[in-house]
């Protein structure tokens, strides 16, 4: 197929667009939205650290990538940071692509570890939730510590935004996981961008937000990010795992599908409980919605059953 804006050879076909794109085209087309979606939507301000959670894959390294490249455009100090959680034969192999890019495009790498923080490995802490019956799935385990070290990472670079990767196709799943287990306070919460509701939590952006993970994956390819052909071994246990591809099979006859799943979960969210106020957890005193934070919970949980053993 040929480019419909200058007739060279096409490599992608925008179906919600209807049209088809060249190299050149499409990586302008694509840069041109990254850097809209920051500005309209007031992402970062001009003089501030922007912490960029990276994990090794595409559309993370991709997200790194811009932000370096436009970091003087945008006004914006990048410093990246990775959470090893300690996944055998999957993060070693992801960890040493990030720490080879950040190093080639000169953004400074923090890593943070479960084994360092916490005390133990997501590998451990599946084996003994294991024992105990599974009543947390690996993912709900991993993505809880996740965030609760990228915050504080943030917070002691001193960050005043916290960029993560996450695309359209991302956001779709998770409101349609959302939504059929009636978590209508995390519709309410998640979005394109958040505001300082704690002094300890750092406002989060997803410049990506819009942007089909197909368009990050081509965009990646074209300008040789490279990630490890290697995928996490506890997807297996995840409701994304089959809502993905689902959702991929209907946009496949319908490519504006997961554009108006966004649409509908934007025109909700307004509607929504966001729930209370956070408050300070009386463990580690981070950001929480109870008297103690859901990491605190679960690390108790999973040090008791460590210790039982």
């Amino acid at each position: 197929m040929k480019c419909s804006l200058c007739g060279r050879r096409a490599v992608i076909r925008i179906g919600y667009a209807g049209v088809h794109l060249c190299e050149e085209h499409f990586s302008s087309y694509f840069e041109r939205r990254f850097l809209e979606a920051t500005r309209l939507l007031r992402m970062f301000e001009r003089g501030e650290r922007v912490a960029v959670a990276v994990s090794g894959g595409k559309d993370s390294l991709t997200l790194l990538y811009l932000m370096s490249k436009h970091a003087d455009a945008l006004g914006v100090e990048v410093v990246a940071v990775l959470v090893d959680e300690g996944i055998r034969g999957y993060r070693e192999e992801k960890a040493r692509a990030a720490e080879a890019y950040a190093k080639e495009w000169g953004v400074e790498l923090v890593v943070k570890s479960f084994r360092e923080e916490l005390g133990f490995t997501l590998d451990e802490a599946v084996s003994a939730l294991m024992e105990d019956g599974l009543r947390y799935k690996p993912c709900t385990v991993c993505g809880v510590f996740r965030r609760y070290l990228l915050n504080r990472a943030a917070l002691e670079l001193g960050a005043g935004k916290l960029a993560t990767a996450h695309n359209l196709d991302d956001e779709a799943q998770a409101f349609l996981m959302n939504a059929l287990q009636a978590n209508l306070p995390s519709i309410a919460r998640e979005g394109p961008r958040s505001e300082r509701v704690h002094e300890k939590l750092v406002p989060r952006v997803k410049p990506f937000y819009f942007i089909p993970e197909k368009e990050v994956l081509t965009y990646a390819l074209l300008h040789g990010i490279e990630s490890p052909p290697v995928e996490c071994p506890y997807i297996v246990y995840s409701l994304r795992h089959p809502l993905r591809r689902w959702l991929n099979e209907v946009a496949e006859r319908d490519p504006s599908v997961k554009h108006r799943v966004i649409a509908l979960k934007n025109a909700l969210a307004p509607l929504l409980d966001r729930g209370g106020p956070f408050r300070s957890c009386r463990v580690c005193g981070m950001p929480s919605s109870g008297e103690v934070c859901k990491a605190c919970q679960l690390r108790q949980y999973i040090e008791r059953i460590l210790a039982s053993r």
